[in-house]
């Protein structure tokens, strides 16, 4: 384990710089009026700080710069992530108000996706430009609203994002011989883990909320850093699901969210209280309890994507048929629960909004 020693100065960094800077920008978010009132679709009972976003990603820059010199790539993403914080913020601005279209929020999306991709960002296994272009652009769209719609309750995507981060950068430092691209990868990937994991203490007690800016950042951010890093395994079939497996729980809960609202005949960009953690609670889960089981999904994903990169084919495909089989159960009885309908009287244990 001694391997993971590099790891260490951008994940501590990052936390400690999260844990300073989410109470400054709670304070800012104070006096700038920046709150998250209940009412509408929210789902929270008091007036919430929001501006978590930022303090997120200045904690993920500190631990990526802490660790040493920067390359292009590693430049770029954090250049993309940081316009892509100000598409967040402005939404954050007045989250009761329209905010940008939902298609004008595509498109920037989109352009800061081809932004990234132009300097080499690509899903190395698809060795034809004409399929890796595309697929990694659609990746990295799908990717960030993913995480977006998954912030709708406290500590619930900067705790999937904290796994997440921390099974790439686990994975592209196990196999830095790889290439060149393995050890950026996985200071970013620390260094986001970091940041997340340093925000989440206040996240919890429900201080501040990330806002869209905090889980689009963290969105784009994961997304860029799957598609950058080399992820070994004895076969490429097997390499193409390790990215899958560690962010299975946000593709997850977007399926299974978007297929609901089509079946009922809704519109999957207009936000609603019927995602999966909404539907635990009205299981019978308590918040935590929820966000906790949900932790639970997250990271034997994020175990069976360690043991795919490195066990033979048959191997792989058993823990791959059980990570499927698991979900898809989990999504059956999740339909037949019904969708948050409680009004907000309740104390917030909750996120931003509901996606």
């Amino acid at each position: 384990m001694g391997y993971l020693a590099p790891l260490l100065t951008p994940l501590l960094v990052a936390f400690g710089s999260a844990l300073v800077l989410t109470p400054l920008c709670r304070r800012v978010a104070l006096r700038l009026g920046m709150l998250d009132r209940p009412g509408g679709k929210k789902i929270h009972a008091r007036p919430i700080p929001l501006l978590g976003g930022p303090a997120i990603a200045l904690a993920h820059a500190a631990g990526v710069l802490a660790a040493g010199p920067v390359d292009q790539v590693s430049g770029t993403i954090l250049v993309a992530g940081g316009l892509i914080l100000l598409l967040g913020i402005h939404d954050d601005i007045d989250p009761h108000a329209e905010g940008v279209r939902w298609w004008l929020r595509l498109v920037f999306q989109g352009f800061l996706a081809v932004f990234v991709i132009y300097p080499g960002i690509t899903l190395g296994f698809l060795r034809t430009p004409w399929l890796s272009l595309p697929v990694t652009f659609l990746w990295i769209v799908g990717i960030t609203n993913a995480f977006n719609l998954l912030d709708n309750m406290n500590g619930l995507s900067a705790g999937v994002a904290a796994i997440a981060g921390g099974t790439f950068a686990v994975l592209a430092l196990r196999y830095v011989d790889v290439g060149p691209e393995q050890f950026p990868t996985a200071r970013a990937a620390a260094a986001l883990a970091g940041a997340c994991l340093g925000f989440l203490p206040h996240n919890f007690r429900s201080r501040i909320f990330m806002g869209d800016a905090g889980s689009l950042f963290i969105g784009f951010t994961l997304a860029c850093l799957a598609a950058l890093g080399s992820w070994k395994s004895p076969t490429v079939p097997t390499s193409v699901i390790i990215p899958l497996l560690v962010l299975a729980y946000p593709i997850f809960d977007t399926t299974l969210v978007v297929i609901l609202r089509l079946r009922r005949g809704q519109s999957p960009f207009v936000g609603g209280r019927d995602h999966s953690s909404h539907r635990l609670v009205n299981l019978g889960l308590g918040r935590v309890e929820a966000v906790l089981l949900i932790y639970l999904f997250s990271l034997s994903h994020a175990l069976t994507a360690l043991l795919v990169s490195s066990v033979t084919l048959r191997l792989s495909l058993l823990a791959l048929a059980g990570s499927a089989s698991v979900l898809f159960i989990f999504g059956m009885v999740l339909r037949k629960a019904p969708a948050w309908r409680s009004g907000p009287a309740e104390e917030p244990n909750h996120g931003q909004k509901t996606g």
